[in-house]
């Protein structure tokens, strides 16, 4: 089946020559785009995929281009962060008997992102403080710790947003995957299992059993990084 591949930018749809997109669970995701464009790249990008027998692309990563390099008179290779990365910079916080739901509507003033609370009951909770003087992303990780949430994930949204809180009240417990071994084409060294790319797996689904930690999407490939389901 043809693989049908789209990056948008603020110069319109671009051609892709070649892309490299690494999504993580608790983490920011990067991607290498390889374009045809006589111009510099920059700004916010999309990258979305689907196949010829689907109406409908899968919104694959959404993020900003950290730098732009000319190839040659036709061609820019961008260097992209997730969204998410916009919390990589210090943003000190002290707060006194908070609720998650505030420390996140703190986070959320500062950077303009948006994030999503499932209804439970740690999303409410108060807390004696919630003190950091690192990054967004050092404060984001401490969150399941302050609050005592069990399992703790955060993930960017194909919608945008940034899920908060225990991946047991994420999407991915009622969504599991079996894959037979036949598909995936061969394992790496470091554990990996290469097989043709599904546009819509993410970190956190479980395939067999095994959690995904990491996901490579690249030509008509895709890498999974499992660990163990806890």
């Amino acid at each position: 089946m043809k693989i049908r591949k789209r990056l948008a930018t603020p110069s319109g749809d671009l051609p892709l020559v070649y892309e490299d997109v690494r999504l993580e669970l608790s983490a920011p995701g990067r991607a290498v785009f390889q374009v045809v464009s006589k111009e510099p790249v920059s700004g916010f990008v999309a990258f979305a995929m689907g196949y010829a027998v689907n109406g409908r692309d899968a919104l694959v990563f959404a993020g900003y281009v950290e730098r732009c390099t000319t190839m040659d008179g036709s061609q820019q290779r961008l260097m992209c962060r997730e969204i998410a990365a916009k919390l990589d910079t210090p943003i000190p916080l002290a707060m006194r008997h908070p609720t998650l739901r505030e420390v996140l509507a703190a986070y959320a003033d500062k950077t303009g992102l948006r994030f999503i609370l499932p209804e439970r009951p740690y999303a409410d909770t108060k807390i004696p403080a919630f003190d950091t003087f690192g990054t967004g992303l050092d404060g984001l990780a401490n969150i399941g710790r302050a609050f005592q949430i069990p399992d703790y994930v955060w993930q960017t949204q194909g919608d945008g947003k940034i899920f908060v809180g225990s991946w047991q009240d994420s999407r991915w417990p009622e969504r599991p995957v079996e894959i037979p071994q036949a598909v995936f084409s061969r394992a790496l060294a470091t554990g990996g299992k290469v097989m043709t790319l599904i546009p819509s797996m993410r970190p956190g689904c479980v395939v067999n059993g095994d959690r995904v930690r990491t996901v490579r999407f690249s030509g008509h490939e895709m890498t999974l990084g499992m660990e163990a389901e806890a």
